[in-house]
């Protein structure tokens, strides 16, 4: 899938030294250390905001995390602006760590992405469309609470919507495939180069835990939206080997973006035609 890839199973040419790989895995440590607490300030200044609006100016703050919780409507920009924080505070903390531009360090390569991007969109519509027909003959939830959030209101929906195909997409493959996944590959790099495991372990074993070890923890971060049932944890984690795939043979944080940004938008498109473009919610009762 690609020209110059990253890890590619292949057998190597001179390896790089050991400490110029990036991101490893004490990036990926600081990443998310630095990432939860701005995920919660995020939220914090959100609340703020809101109360300062006219229409909560006059509810107390846990009415507003009740309705940040069960509204859309103010959720899901409480979560874009948390996104946000998070996004701009990695930037510019690791451009600085890095000594280079962030998109170099992160490995984003958006030109892998801009010569590949239809059949990157075509890979994240089948995985969406086979997951759907393969969640036939798996427990599913009834009602799962993304669903609920969904059917409040139609601007709620297109929010959610809209979220699902950028910034959620974005950050969370910033944080999966562009620093976790690659700080245990280079973990298992780093092992090689000390003569401590083989090339073919590093491919046959190194890899495949990696991208187990990543797929986990991506999986358990959704089990909220569908009510922790196994069924669909099962199939969110075998999308993020997909997305796993697609990020270390093409050596960019961008193409798998864009197949994640594919696969969520078909967890919507059914429903947007069910309901008539979100204007009968109703419909999903049913």
């Amino acid at each position: 899938m690609s020209d110059g890839p990253m890890y590619d199973w292949a057998e190597p040419g001179p390896p790089a030294p050991a400490l110029q790989e990036k991101p490893h895995f004490g990036h990926a440590a600081l990443f998310f250390l630095v990432a939860l607490p701005l995920l919660a300030a995020g939220q914090y200044l959100s609340l703020v905001i809101a109360h300062a609006l006219p229409v909560y100016r006059h509810k107390s703050y846990s009415h507003l995390v009740h309705v940040m919780a069960s509204d859309a409507r103010l959720g899901i920009p409480a979560q874009a602006l948390a996104y946000l924080l998070v996004g701009l505070v990695t930037v510019l903390l690791f451009r600085l760590l890095w000594r280079e531009p962030f998109s170099i360090g992160i490995h984003w390569n958006g030109q892998q992405a801009q010569r590949r991007f239809l059949s990157l969109v075509v890979i994240g519509l089948l995985v969406g469309f086979g997951n759907t027909i393969i969640g036939n003959y798996l427990p599913m939830p009834k009602d799962p609470p993304i669903l609920m959030d969904m059917m409040k209101s139609p601007g709620g929906a297109w929010l959610m919507l809209v979220f699902g195909i950028t910034a959620a997409p974005l950050l969370e493959e910033l944080a999966f495939r562009g620093f976790l996944l690659p700080g245990f590959v280079n973990t298992f790099r780093w092992l090689m180069h000390k003569d401590d495991i083989s090339r073919s372990t590093l491919n046959w074993v190194g890899i495949p835990v990696s991208i187990l070890l990543t797929s986990l923890p991506f999986a358990m971060l959704h089990a909220g939206q569908v009510s922790g049932a196994w069924g669909p944890l099962l199939l969110i984690g075998g999308v993020s080997v997909v997305l796993c795939v697609v990020r270390l043979l093409t050596d960019s944080l961008a193409a798998s973006a864009v197949v994640h940004a594919a696969y969520n938008f078909t967890l919507f498109a059914g429903i947007l035609i069910q309901t008539d473009g979100f204007r009968h919610l109703g419909k999903l009762k049913g």
